[in-house]
């Protein structure tokens, strides 16, 4: 499981502060509930194998800008902590001795603790005038506050490092979760001022530091989503645009965007949604700005540099103001930018034009013949789209092949399927799979061989590529034993005299070991007992070796009846 550092920062932070009320295990099912900006914790559930490691697992907060939330993260450092240790779902002692000491309580002291507590706590002061009511200036003035202080406690000697940028961003974050509330609550202009203060901080962070941090692309795309959700939520509540528009634009011609103009394009298509007759040539104005502002700082660069990006752009302003029928003009004026050209692909397809949703594929694949696609391109996969629904199942078949010949194993199964279904499949079996040695290489063509069942097939590759051995050798050592316990020991012999440390003693050792699960017991001892002959003064492999011995051993003990 990956995650984003600055989602990683916030989990332990969430950790660290005690938000992890409960974890429950029923046999490897975790169930866990984090305390977050909700009155309600959020559920995390984990699914782990019977080796411990992570399979699955799910929140139900609203974050989907990556992977895994801050609540997970939390979860699995408490997890690995053993704190809590396995317990039942419930309130903490903690949170159990504290409760009837906050019914209890004059009105009086706990205005005051809370008071304090803003005063030592810039996040929780803001949750404090979000859940109760703050007037949107106040909040906004008290986000700027905390994020100033945080860049402030996080830059060093006027740099600010990779891990301080992490922590940055994980407060903006936490702004962003603010944000969302608003949204969730229909309060989109409040929503909006956070959100783009988030989003412009983002990008001159961006601009002014050097530290490498991913995280920094992930705050501007979750900023840029969040627009997407409030213009979105404005547009179906009916509400008044013009000044949400206003903002927008305006935001989306800072400086801070010079140099990052495809996040400033990025901006403009999502918000495109708010476009109607009223406000498009606003919309329009802006772009014809952008577009200028770009020719004169690049003059040197081709001037379609962001001719892409600016007709995406109009053509969803198009739509949103106008419909997607009176932008079709614009739509066939513009084919040659791949994007739009996909969109009219799907739009023939639904009027049933599957002729002319050819015609658009072909003409692009006859341009673009001569790059070397590692994998099929889109107009590949719009082509197998139309052949289905249009009900062409000779071409449907051609094109899941060459899918396949392309490289996406994925359609050998359905070419697989498709040429049974039409009682095909054992007359072109053979020259199919004689296509695909040709075309792919050869480990995705030992791959549909061990699918296949083709063993024979399976160790003539083996004896061309002998580093494949412990690959397949499950696989081969029924009929190919003794040859496939030679090839290993070749190869670990010649493993052995390259190895020099006690990491390629330990994978040195690993490949002994899978030796022995193939049932090369014998071989497995004699190259023990070799690689100790044979390197007396290498006390960390000798080391290794005594540890592979005993888990070779002990395993023929569980094995044996």
């Amino acid at each position: 499981m990956t995650s984003p550092p600055h989602i990683l920062a916030r989990g332990e932070d969430y950790y660290r502060s005690g938000r992890v009320e409960s974890i429950d295990w029923e046999g490897n099912h975790v169930t866990a509930e984090v305390s977050g900006s909700e009155e309600e914790p959020y559920l995390v559930e984990l699914d782990f194998s019977e080796d411990g490691e992570l399979e699955d697992w799910f929140c139900d907060c609203p974050y989907d800008w990556g992977p895994v939330c801050k609540h997970t993260v939390a979860v699995l450092l408490a997890i690995r902590a053993e704190l809590p240790e396995k317990s039942s779902k419930g309130a903490s002692p903690a949170k159990a001795d504290i409760l009837p000491l906050l019914k209890g309580a004059k009105k009086e002291q706990l205005v005051q603790l809370i008071l304090e507590h803003c005063q030592d706590d810039h996040r929780f002061q803001n949750r404090v005038l979000s859940e109760l009511g703050g007037s949107g200036e106040q909040e906004l003035a008290a986000v700027k506050a905390l994020i100033k202080a945080s860049i402030s406690s996080n830059t060093h000697r006027g740099y600010i490092d990779m891990r301080g940028c992490d922590h940055i961003c994980a407060d903006l974050d936490d702004v962003l979760d603010q944000a969302r509330r608003w949204i969730r609550q229909r309060q989109y202009d409040q929503a909006l001022d956070i959100t783009l203060f988030v989003l412009l901080t983002a990008i001159k962070l961006a601009g002014e530091t050097d530290s490498g941090s991913g995280s920094l692309s992930w705050t501007v795309d979750a900023a840029l989503e969040t627009v997407k959700l409030a213009a979105n939520g404005l547009v179906q509540e009916n509400g008044p645009r013009e000044e949400f528009v206003r903002k927008i634009l305006k935001a989306a011609e800072d400086s801070a965007f010079d140099g990052w103009d495809h996040w400033r394009y990025d901006l403009l298509q999502r918000a495109a949604i708010l476009a109607n007759p009223e406000n498009e040539e606003a919309f329009f104005h802006l772009l014809d700005r952008l577009s200028d502002q770009i020719w004169e700082n690049f003059q040197d660069a081709p001037r379609y540099g962001y001719a892409e990006e600016d007709k995406i752009a109009r053509y969803s302003i198009l739509c949103s103001s106008r419909g997607a029928e009176n932008a079709r003009t614009y739509l066939v004026q513009n084919q040659e930018v791949d994007e739009l050209r996909a969109i009219l692909v799907r739009e023939n397809m639904a009027r049933g034009d599957y002729a002319y949703a050819e015609s658009l594929c072909r003409e692009r694949l006859e341009k673009d013949q001569e790059k070397p696609w590692f994998r099929p391109s889109q107009w590949q996969y719009l082509l197998y789209d139309i052949y289905q629904d249009g009900g062409q199942p000779e071409k449907q078949i051609c094109q899941a092949r060459k899918l396949a010949l392309l490289g996406d194993r994925d359609f050998y199964q359905t070419a697989k399927e498709l040429l049974t279904k039409s009682g095909r499949w054992q007359e072109e079996y053979p020259g199919f799979l004689a296509e695909l040695k040709a075309a792919r290489p050869a480990y995705e063509y030992m791959e549909i061989l061990k699918l296949e069942g083709e063993a024979a097939l399976l160790m003539e590759q083996v004896r061309l590529y002998p580093e494949t051995v412990f690959q397949y050798g499950g696989t081969l050592a029924q009929p190919y034993g003794e040859e496939i316990f030679d090839l290993c020991a070749a190869v670990i012999q010649e493993r052995a005299e390259q190895s020099s440390n006690r990491k390629e003693y330990q994978e040195l050792c690993a490949l002994i070991e899978s030796l022995a699960g193939f049932g090369g017991h014998a071989e497995a001892w004699a190259l023990i007992a070799r690689l100790r002959q044979g390197y007396p003064r290498r006390t960390a492999l000798l080391d290794e070796l005594g540890n592979t011995e005993r888990a070779i051993t002990q395993r023929m003990k569980v094995s044996t009846p």
